[in-house]
């Protein structure tokens, strides 16, 4: 093998390795936004709303476009926990900064 054609052969082998490491972390989510303002929330509109239920888990989020968020989250009863359900919660940015939870899908 000559110098020239090794030469090519370990730029090819760079460049491939870079791809590789470049679209294994393509297309993660990855949340980097505090969960715990949009938990207390919940708890909010739980309560306000007399749902007896509280946040057993965070599943997907908070993902944050401007003003608005939504988080996935499973819910369990507050008194007794057991199995739970997995709601999407809708948030709107209030103008003192924090976060009201302004509806949800189950």
């Amino acid at each position: 093998m000559s110098p020239w054609t090794h030469r090519t052969a370990l730029f090819q082998a760079a460049v491939l390795a870079l791809a590789c490491a470049w679209l294994a972390g393509c297309g993660k989510s990855e949340s980097t936004v505090d969960s715990a303002p949009f938990e207390s929330a919940i708890a909010t509109y739980l309560d306000r709303n007399n749902m007896g239920m509280a946040v057993k888990e965070v599943k997907e989020g908070p993902t944050v476009t401007g003003d608005t968020a939504t988080l996935v989250a499973s819910l369990t009863r507050a008194d007794v926990g057991g199995p739970s359900v997995t709601w999407t919660f809708h948030f709107e940015k209030q103008h003192d900064g924090s976060w009201q939870a302004v509806r949800h899908e189950d």
